[in-house]
Parts: structure tokens; sequence; C-alpha cells
């Protein structure tokens, strides 16, 4: 027998051995993993069964203990405010005051105040408090007292009606002691004369200058001329419109129109009067116009604006034409929505129509003057 022969059968028992002895370790691994399974098993399952009832009494308990307080404070947080309420009812108990009226039934409402003397006396002060809160209810009428002022010094009555004073803190009575140039009716079409009345004055009872001094409205209407531009003759100006309508019967009776004249074929001034401009007037009604002129600084006041007796248009000055502070006032009866938004004239700098607006307001006739003086003399 070989060698080979006799060795071969030995390494298939060594083979088959190996794989035997591979198995039974299988076996045993996974009898094992099983058997230390099931062992967890049972010793989580125990865990359980017999750890729940302490976890739900620490639990019962923490949950007793903790949340319990939160939740009787949480409900007390809600009846707290399902109170306040109730107790911001109380301030209708603002009836105290009348109880504190009534001095002697606030110590029988809180009898514990009669032991010390302070109650009474904070009572007693409380008293005071509404007394004097009644006084101040009583000053409350005071504020009707703010209507009153009509300080309508700058009115004055000639008897039958009042015109305001052009000028702050000067009375009509007093205007006819500082006119410095009265009114002069010039020739019909002509830019001579005196169209207004200039009221100026170097010291004037407790004022030493007229320069700076307020310019108020002296009737109620809609301003149709303030311009930012100083322009010759007028300087700064404003124009307030007030419709016939609107004027008193005792006014419109005191105004005296000059006799109507034709305008001469050559007017003897050096106006140069552009035409091709649109005047968009309404000849179916008259208005008064009321010119202001030499304003120390561009009006107060807009164009378009609607003014009231004594609204200040703007400050006594210098500008325009003119050699020192006064006010030069024109008044004209013209038909009405008449519109100047600026006039000039005698300048190289004027436009064709600041000259032509110049031209239809100082001679075309459309607007008539007269002496404002008039308004504040009486009649005879």
């Amino acid at each position: 027998m070989r060698r080979d022969d006799f060795i071969q059968p030995f390494s298939y028992f060594s083979i088959l051995a190996m794989l035997g002895v591979k198995a039974v370790v299988v076996i045993v691994f996974v009898f094992t993993f099983l058997a230390a399974g099931l062992k967890n098993l049972q010793i989580s399952t125990a865990y359980n069964l017999e750890q729940v009832p302490p976890l739900d009494t620490t639990a019962s308990t923490q949950i007793s203990t903790q949340p319990l307080p939160d939740a009787s404070f949480g409900l007390r947080e809600m009846v707290v405010p399902t109170e306040i309420p109730t107790q911001t009812a109380l301030p209708t108990s603002t009836e105290i005051p009348t109880t504190a009226f009534t001095a002697t039934e606030k110590p029988t409402t809180t009898p514990e105040a009669t032991n010390t003397s302070m109650p009474t006396s904070t009572a007693t002060m409380q008293a005071t408090n509404t007394t004097t809160a009644t006084v101040a209810a009583t000053s409350t009428f005071l504020p009707t007292m703010t209507p009153t002022p009509v300080v309508q010094t700058p009115l004055a009555s000639n008897g039958l009606f009042m015109v305001a004073s052009p000028l702050q803190g000067i009375p009509v009575s007093e205007l006819s002691s500082i006119i410095t140039q009265p009114f002069v009716m010039p020739p019909a079409g002509e830019d001579s004369g005196h169209h207004g009345v200039d009221f100026a004055f170097w010291r004037h009872g407790d004022l030493t200058s007229i320069e700076g001094l307020p310019i108020l409205s002296i009737f109620p209407g809609k301003v149709v001329s303030a311009y930012n531009k100083s322009l010759p003759p007028y300087g700064y100006l404003v124009i307030v419109e007030t419709p016939m309508a609107n004027l008193p019967q005792e006014v419109i009776d005191a105004i005296k129109l000059p006799e109507a004249s034709t305008t001469p074929e050559n007017p003897s001034n050096r106006l140069t009067c552009p035409t091709g401009f649109a005047d968009w007037w309404n000849y179916d009604s008259q208005s008064l116009y009321v010119l202001y002129a030499h304003m120390q600084d561009p009006p107060s006041v807009q164009l378009g604006q609607s003014v009231k007796i004594g609204d200040v248009l703007g400050l006594v000055g210098n500008s325009g034409s003119s050699t020192n502070p006064h006010l030069h006032l024109e008044m004209r009866i013209g038909p009405s929505d008449a519109t100047f938004v600026s006039m000039g004239h005698y300048d190289v700098n004027t436009t064709d129509q600041e000259r032509h607006n110049y031209c239809m307001w100082r001679v075309s006739g459309e607007f008539q003057l007269f002496d404002p003086m008039v308004l504040y003399t009486s009649a005879q």
C-alpha cells in the first residue's frame, strides 16, 4: 500500500471533523445568544413590572406636588382678571366725592378711622380737595371770556358804519393826523395826481416809527395780487377784493365815485400800455378793491387767499418808488374777479404783462378810484 493511499482517508476525516467542530461552535454561539436574549428580556420585563409602581407613585407625587401649585396659581391668576373688572367697576365709586360732600357718611362707612384723628383729617382734606375741584370747574367758565377780546380798537364808528384801520395800533380817529400826502384826483387816462392816501410819521404816541408796523386788512375778501418781487412804483403790494354785495349798505352809500369822463386821445403821461392780453373779468357784478403798497417785505398772504378784517397783510416799508417808510392806501370800484398777478411800470425790467396790468389798473377807466378817507369821515 502506498503512503498517499494511506493518508488520504485521514485528510477527509480531518476535514469532516473540522466542519463538525465549526458547526458545533455555531450552534453553541446561537444558543448562547438566544439564552442571553431571553435572559435580558426577562430582566427588562421584570424590571418594568417592578418599577412601574414606583414610577407611577413618584410621577404622581411629582405631579401632585409640583404641577398642582402651578395649576392652582394659574387658576388664581385666572380668577384675578375676572375680579379686576369688578374692582375696576369700583372707579364707579368715584361717587365717593358725593359721600365726601356728606362728611357724616364717610366716618360711618369706615368706623375704624374714628380710632385716630388722622383719618378724619384726611377726610376733611378730601372734602377740601373736592371743593377745589368744584372751584376748578367754575374756572372752566373763563374760556368763555376768550371770545370777548373784541379788541377792535382798529375799528371805529362814524355813526353809520364801521371801517377797520389799516394800521395796527392806530385808531381810525387818528388816521387823519398821520396823512403825509392826501388823495389827488388825476385827469381821466393820466397817470398823474395821487391815486391814494399816504400814512407816515416819525413819532406817534409810544411809536417811534411807522416802519415795520403791521398792515391790516380793512375789509374781508380775497387776495387778487400778492407778488414776491418789488416792482416800481408800488413795490411790494397786496390787493384785496370784496364783492359789493358783501359790503354794508352804509359803506356803499359812503363811497363817492367821480363823474364819468372820457379818456383824452393823447394823455400826458409816460405810460406805454401793451395790448393783446386777455382780461377775464366779470362785468355782471362789481367789487371794491383795496391796494396796500410799499411794504417792507414780500406780503404775508398769497394770491387767492381769503382774509378777514384785521388780518395782517404785511409790514409798512419803503419798497418801490418811495422816499421814506409809509403806507400807500388805494381804493377802486371795478368788475369782479379781476386778478393782477404782478404789475409795474417805469422800469425796463418789467414785462409787457406787468405793464399791461398796471395800465388797466391805473388809467383804463375800468377801475374807478376814490378817496379812501371818505370811509373814515362822518356822513354829512
